[in-house]
């Protein structure tokens, strides 16, 4: 009696985006409504602060970190003096089932090597080419490189925010710039003080002034790259009434005064 074994599985990765970026300016980027897709990125010069509700990680050059796709985050960038990227993004019809509610935003030092530089330009080398078997060797090189990694990345922890903390962090995130007060957030959530900033330290380990300065500090850091508005004028328009305490938190955020952050990209 003949007999068969009959074995199907259909790959969620339907696409590979391979991108090189170099830039010789600072600068921010969001992704408040959410990442499109997973990546991993390989940081060739420059750095990055990454911010993502509660947790803040730094990336420095000769790094690869990962982004799963759904994270709402923001990021910093800096170069010394160039910034210098490449990444490669998976593209699929639903959030990456490989990564969805499994995997955090992470730097992963195993992989921070030059092996594996090497291995992103090799792949972005390929990927480029008009010729399909290039592509194909690259799409392989991906693959044996995803299943490597797997095993060292870092599962994302199971948090289901208070109701009452969401509906803090999306009101702050529209109203940064605004002189509210903790009380009217407060009022706004239908919760007390006292337990407004419990809930804020205990799941965001924060306080909701801190969470409002980053913000803040991460909109002017934008003002001053692509503004020519005076530190003053970025200052007042960020919610910050006092110049030299809005200099005082920019530095404490990004380890650098607002005039030399806007200096060193106008120079780079």
């Amino acid at each position: 009696m003949n007999s068969y074994t009959h074995f199907t599985k259909k790959l969620d990765i339907q696409e590979l985006i391979v991108e090189k970026s170099n830039r010789s300016i600072s600068h921010c980027f969001d992704a408040s409504n959410g990442k499109v897709n997973s990546s991993f990125a390989f940081i060739k010069k420059g750095s990055v602060i990454l911010n993502s509700l509660g947790n803040q990680i730094q990336v420095p050059s000769g790094s690869l970190f990962y982004l799963p796709d759904g994270m709402r985050y923001n990021s910093v960038w800096s170069g010394n003096p160039e910034i210098e990227c490449c990444s490669i993004h998976m593209v699929t019809n639903k959030y990456d089932i490989f990564s969805q509610g499994k995997y955090c935003i992470q730097s992963i030092p195993e992989f921070s090597t030059p092996e594996t530089e090497a291995l992103f330009d090799e792949i972005y080398s390929l990927i480029s080419t008009d010729d399909h078997t290039s592509q194909l060797k690259a799409i392989s090189l991906f693959y044996a490189f995803y299943a490597n990694v797997i095993p060292y990345l870092q599962p994302a922890t199971a948090i289901s925010h208070n109701p009452s903390l969401i509906a803090a962090t999306e009101y702050i995130e529209k109203h940064y710039a605004e002189n509210f007060d903790i009380k009217t957030l407060a009022s706004f959530c239908c919760i007390s003080e006292s337990r407004l900033h419990h809930l804020f330290q205990m799941e965001l380990k924060t306080t909701p002034i801190k969470f409002r300065n980053q913000l803040r500090i991460e909109n002017a850091a934008s003002d001053l790259l692509h503004s020519t508005d005076s530190i003053d004028s970025v200052a007042e328009k960020n919610g910050f009434h006092s110049t030299t305490y809005f200099r005082e938190i920019f530095k404490q955020t990004l380890g650098i005064s607002p005039a030399k952050y806007r200096k060193r990209s106008i120079l780079n």
